[in-house]
């Protein structure tokens, strides 16, 4: 985020949040209305009923791909947690503080701690490690202000901030920003395993609480993050930090791999249920010694490719330009739309004008999107 804040400026960073938190509350809000209206349980069989044939293949496979890509990007991740721990801990091996040994010490973690998190089939059965993941991505949002505080800024005051950037690396920063709030992979999942009766009201609440936790910490840990390193700040803070000599630091390490932990499982459940779906397998009924094997399968694909992606920055830039387009603005559109008896006279100016909104601003992400993250990795 702190990296975005640099390639954006920070007005325009923040500006990009706020538009991202208010439009994914509002596409929320138009998936639970198709999801009322149909009492479809996935978005396969939603692309299926609302676009013909083919429509569910097409839909199903942009929502895995998009969280196949995050996926290995939090499996990259890993690698920017051990990384600056093990080149900074007296005593490391060389081994370890080379790439082949960070890529021993992710696969270690997959083996440990993402593989048995993802093989339970209930999305809610990871709620007490999602909650802990939370409070510790608090905890890390505050421990970037203290550290940036107790550096006096000098970085990003001594060598300038901007506030506002042009050309393509302004662009590549709305990426990063629409992947920050793609959280409508698990909207079928959540909104039928409300109790005591799924409720657009209840998750539209909970999605306007939740996004706008999201963008405080989004902003806080982006403005403080840049004040601290300027333009010396890396794809992900967490290589600028010291955290042996910074015990409080260190604390946060630890919390973000938790959190990492639960949001793979997140991410997770849209992958398991389109290749359930193709292979015309029912996850209630599927025997657990094969659920398992299929989640060892796909799941190590997955770590061998997060093993070899260059940059973090990269993964969620693609991920969230070319696919986030699609599911964080056009798809829930789409989906409203199409559920009938749509029209400026049954839904009303305001709803008729945003969704047509969130169809143009589906285009603009995945064509300018795209753009920028390919122009700021490959060719700046």
């Amino acid at each position: 985020m702190a990296d975005s804040f640099r390639t954006s400026g920070i007005m325009m960073a923040v500006i990009y949040l706020v538009v991202m938190c208010v439009v994914t509350v509002y596409s929320m809000l138009l998936l639970g209305y198709a999801m009322r209206i149909t009492n479809i349980r996935s978005f396969e069989v939603m692309g299926r009923a609302l676009f013909g044939r083919g429509g569910d293949i097409f839909v199903g496979f942009v929502l895995c791909i998009s969280c196949v890509g995050t996926a290995i990007a939090y499996v990259n991740a890993i690698a920017s947690i051990a990384r600056p721990i093990l080149r900074v801990a007296s005593g490391t091996p060389e081994y370890l503080k080379s790439d082949d040994g960070v890529r021993l010490i992710q696969t270690l973690v997959w083996l440990v701690f993402l593989l048995p998190a993802i093989i339970p089939k209930k999305l809610n059965s990871i709620r007490y490690i999602s909650v802990t993941g939370i409070f510790f991505v608090f905890y890390f949002a505050a421990t970037i202000i203290v550290h940036s505080c107790l550096n006096g800024f000098k970085h990003g005051m001594r060598d300038g901030m901007a506030f506002f950037t042009s050309g393509n690396q302004a662009i590549f920063g709305l990426s990063i920003f629409i992947f920050a709030f793609m959280c409508q992979g698990i909207t079928y999942s959540v909104y039928y395993e409300m109790t005591p009766k799924p409720c657009v009201r209840q998750l539209t609440v909970a999605s306007a609480v939740g996004m706008s936790a999201c963008t405080l910490l989004y902003i806080m840990a982006g403005v403080f993050g840049y004040l601290d390193f300027g333009p010396a700040i890396k794809p992900s803070i967490l290589d600028n930090y010291d955290p042996i000599n910074t015990p409080y630091m260190m604390v946060s390490y630890v919390g973000m791999t938790i959190k990492i932990v639960a949001a793979f499982c997140s991410n997770w459940v849209p992958i398991r249920n389109f290749v359930y779906y193709c292979l015309g397998w029912n996850l209630a009924t599927t025997p657990y010694w094969l659920h398992t094997i299929f989640c060892i399968v796909v799941s190590g694909i997955i770590l061998v490719a997060g093993l070899f992606i260059p940059k973090v920055t990269l993964a969620f830039g693609l991920v969230g330009s070319l696919t986030g387009g699609f599911i964080s603005f056009i798809f829930p559109a789409l989906f409203w739309m199409y559920c009938g008896n749509w029209s400026m006279k049954t839904v009303g100016i305001w709803h008729w004008l945003a969704t047509h909104f969130l169809l143009l601003g589906g285009i603009v992400a995945i064509v300018w999107g795209t753009i920028g993250t390919v122009y700021d990795s490959f060719i700046a």
